[in-house]
């Protein structure tokens, strides 16, 4: 085991895409806070357009402080990453919250989503890093079902770990994860 799993454990909620893994872990986050747990980091709340999805917003969990993300529309000087324009804004203001929870400890930190930008190394991947050495005891990455056995591997993720939402109620890792922050 490596001295960073040894200083916190990492959870990952893993479904198929828009199957609601960012309303689970809305609820999770409400139940973890209502037990008296500081939870810091951020989700991604899609949105949609004629039953498409359109875009998404970058909602910090401590603050509430939301901006736009990602559009489907070409949108000034967004970034194209595969069918979305992506906001650098959004991400730099991704990275201020990551550090931030470095700072404050909380005793959980979300991140929604880890996914294909940062297996190819750019999105989320350096505030990733940084969280993976920190003291920070537990996270929870949100991850598709598809790209799952890429990201237990790269970040050497116990399967243990995985919660798949269509198995398992966020009152269920609700209770969980606070068991095992009062342990550490």
């Amino acid at each position: 085991m490596s001295e960073a799993s040894q200083q916190h454990t990492i959870f990952l909620v893993t479904g198929s895409v828009q199957g609601g893994k960012t309303t689970f872990l809305s609820e999770l986050v409400d139940l973890l806070k209502k037990r008296g747990l500081k939870v810091g980091g951020f989700l991604s709340p899609g949105s949609f357009d004629s039953g498409e999805r359109s875009g998404f917003k970058l909602k910090n969990i401590a603050t509430g402080m939301e901006l736009p993300m990602a559009s489907a529309q070409e949108t000034g000087e967004w970034i194209k990453y595969r069918r979305f324009w992506f906001n650098p804004d959004a991400f730099k203001q991704g990275f201020e919250w990551i550090q931030a929870c470095l700072v404050q400890e909380p005793h959980v930190v979300v991140i929604d989503e880890v996914g294909p930008m940062e297996l190819n190394g750019s999105g989320w991947l350096e505030g990733l890093e940084s969280l993976r050495t920190s003291s920070v005891p537990i996270q929870i990455w949100s991850v598709r079902e598809r790209l799952l056995s890429e990201v237990l591997e790269r970040w050497d993720v116990p399967s243990e770990n995985v919660i798949r939402i269509e198995e398992v109620e966020a009152i269920g890792a609700a209770e969980l994860i606070s068991g095992i922050v009062k342990k550490k």
